[in-house]
């Protein structure tokens, strides 16, 4: 059917493309190219992006989850490669070591570190675990993925909170 309506109007898509393109040879003919180019990108309207939306539960936990999965992932990764590596170069990361570079940390700092870790382990556990919990079709209604949604950040803070201080 939609090829029957383009044989119908007998105009050729070639020939439509070479009339659009010998418009644009006059155009340039007038001017130089550069500048078409650049009222084009001028007069180009900015895509919106996500900031038209309003922050909604549901894709912003969605995407934390993910970008805490890149951050324990990561993390991982690089801690089993640099342990791997690390007699290559003559470095030593056994649990000692470890422990004595842990014990010189500052205070502040180590609780800061401690809260980043645990928050993101904790959160990224937990979400997946709704994750989960959706995949055997429990709680994908919009009141359900909100329920879920605050009874994962109120573990993520309980966890959080256990895991820096104790």
């Amino acid at each position: 059917m939609f090829s029957a309506a383009i044989s119908r109007t007998r105009v050729p898509i070639a020939r439509n493309a070479r009339a659009f393109v010998a418009t644009a040879q006059r155009k340039t003919s007038e001017e130089s190219q550069a500048a078409v180019a650049e009222r084009a990108r001028k007069n180009r309207p900015v895509s919106p992006h996500l900031g038209i939306y309003k922050p909604q539960m549901s894709w912003v936990l969605s995407g934390l989850h993910r970008n805490t999965g890149v951050l324990v992932g990561g993390a991982a990764y690089l801690y089993t490669a640099a342990f791997g590596l690390a007699p290559i170069f003559g470095l030593d990361l056994g649990s000692v070591t470890a422990a004595a570079t842990v014990a010189s940390i500052p205070l502040p700092l180590l609780l800061g570190a401690k809260a980043l870790i645990a928050s993101s382990l904790s959160f990224h556990c937990f979400s997946g675990i709704r994750h989960l919990w959706w995949d055997s079709g429990r709680s994908v209604t919009n009141q359900g993925v909100f329920n879920s949604g605050y009874a994962v950040l109120t573990a993520t803070a309980l966890a959080t909170g256990y895991l820096t201080f104790f």
